[in-house]
């Protein structure tokens, strides 16, 4: 089975999944890695499964990543899964629907099928910080609360959680 893997990452959170899924995929697979920048659609479209990642910006994928989408090629028999990163700890269940909307209508629209999304914290880039706290309208020892938990992701067990998505996919 050809797996591509391509993903935008800014920090780094969404490439480090990308490679843990390339990892994992590579292992019984012809599989390649490639930054979003790197392909084509019509590369893409040679592929029978695709695994596309994006950092959530301001609640929703990265441009980059919509823009990918809506240039996907028809295809029939081809599989799509999508995975993020994102600062926040984790999002209720109707917020990670909306996030994954984007895969899902891009999907439809193309005649792939989609099949998940993975999902997991990232650190969010201190550049950030400031805009982001204040948006939330958190205090400064919340803000500390939340930087704390977000530093040191995605972790082990966040590269585990994905191996396990990708077998899961492609079992």
């Amino acid at each position: 089975m050809k797996v591509l893997i391509t993903y935008f990452s800014q920090t780094g959170n969404t490439e480090k999944i990308a490679k843990a899924i390339y990892e994992e995929a590579s292992k019984e697979n012809q599989a390649d890695l490639k930054k979003l920048e790197d392909i084509t659609p019509d590369e893409a479209a040679g592929y029978d499964v695709l695994f596309i990642g994006s950092p959530l910006h301001s609640g929703g994928l990265a441009a980059q990543v919509r823009d990918c989408l809506a240039l996907l090629k028809p295809s029939s028999g081809q599989k799509l899964a999508g995975f993020i990163t994102h600062f926040a700890p984790a999002y209720p269940e109707q917020d990670m629907e909306g996030f994954t909307e984007p895969f899902k209508t891009a999907c439809k629209e193309k005649g792939i099928e989609y099949v998940g999304c993975f999902d997991c914290q990232g650190a969010l880039t201190e550049s950030m910080h400031a805009a982001v706290q204040k948006k939330l309208n958190m205090s400064d020892q919340q803000w500390a609360d939340m930087v704390k938990q977000m530093t040191g992701h995605p972790n082990e067990d966040d590269v585990a959680n994905a191996k396990a998505f990708v077998r899961k996919v492609l079992g």
